[in-house]
């Protein structure tokens, strides 16, 4: 008889056993899988705030009128000009440098003789591409006067007083080339200084 109720005790505590275990996974499922919705929502949410905030900022800093679009332009070409008349201006002093040495012939304008009115027209041809009148005189009236302070390497300078005629280029540090006579030639002089600073009259501005 013990036997025999043992053997119906068992089967009965196993089907108790799995009841309690199938109830406690069934509690626990649902349990697990609500976070993770909740921590899905969480994070969608988190990633789409920022990508509104970034929009707006874009086109608030992007977003320029017709007139401030002119405006950058004009600064743009303005400096554009600068550049272009830096480059020529470097040009002139180079063109003129060239020279220096070459012979002095009366009524040259080059490549390799040249008198003083000869050179500055041979230099403003080939770096500003202008051509100027083969007489000092002549291209001190079409040219732009400026003043010991604003003169630039690239300007041409004239020595008219007391009865002399004579014109060179600006190389800068108060210094020029010119075609002085036939015995020196294309040389480098001082502009305010000596024979020639007695006699300045004035600049003129090609560009």
């Amino acid at each position: 008889m013990l036997s025999a109720t043992r053997r119906r005790v068992i089967p009965a505590s196993f089907l108790v056993t799995a009841g309690l275990t199938a109830g406690l996974l069934g509690a626990t499922i649902p349990a697990q899988a609500a976070p993770v919705t909740a921590t899905s929502t969480v994070v969608a949410t988190s990633v789409a705030a920022p990508t509104v905030v970034t929009t707006r900022s874009v086109n608030v800093a992007t977003a320029i009128t017709p007139a401030q679009a002119a405006a950058r332009r004009a600064v743009v070409a303005k400096r554009l000009a600068a550049a272009r008349i830096a480059h020529k201006r470097v040009l002139a002093v180079k063109v003129a440098k060239s020279k220096i040495g070459a012979r002095y012939r009366a009524g040259m304008s080059g490549p390799s003789r040249f008198d003083c009115s000869g050179l500055a027209m041979y230099v403003a041809k080939h770096a500003y591409g202008r051509s100027l009148p083969h007489y000092s005189r002549a291209q001190f009236a079409v040219t732009k006067r400026v003043s010991k302070r604003q003169l630039r390497p690239g300007d041409l300078v004239f020595f008219f007083k007391r009865g002399a005629h004579h014109v060179g280029v600006y190389i800068g540090r108060g210094l020029m080339v010119s075609a002085t006579n036939p015995r020196t030639g294309v040389t480098v002089d001082a502009v305010f200084s000596g024979w020639y600073g007695s006699r300045y009259s004035g600049a003129g501005r090609l560009v």
